[in-house]
């Protein structure tokens, strides 16, 4: 595990250099479609936010339900809207970065907690 401040992005945040697997929950448009499910593995991750690479393009201001698949935890339900995107230069997807919500129905709160013990350890 890393830990590193993004100066360039102005970012105050201490960001943990981690890979687990996320799960986005893309919603259909309507109720006649079934929602689909996206997997991808995260490259960063912060209290409030998320680094992923993702293979296909999502749109900035998309918000999604996650799934956070963490080794040493349970999975944590968290909902977060696309804030920045660009190519990943190591395959041919999309680098997202989501900022989390603080939205009930989700475990938000947990995972502050997490991160910042991870940060104290």
């Amino acid at each position: 595990m890393t830990t590193s401040q993004d100066h360039d992005n102005h970012r105050v945040e201490t960001r943990l250099e981690l890979q687990e697997t996320i799960f986005i929950e893309t919603i259909a448009s309507d109720s006649s479609h079934a929602g689909s499910v996206m997997m991808c593995n995260s490259l960063a991750l912060s209290a409030n936010g998320l680094q992923v690479v993702v293979d296909d393009d999502i749109s900035i201001g998309s918000i999604f339900r996650l799934c956070i698949d963490l080794r040493d935890a349970d999975p944590i339900f968290l909902v977060a809207e696309v804030k920045w995107k660009r190519t990943d230069p190591e395959s041919d997807g999309f680098r997202i970065g989501f900022l989390m919500f603080e939205s009930e129905d989700t475990d938000i709160q947990r995972w502050k907690e997490l991160v910042a013990d991870m940060l104290g350890s």
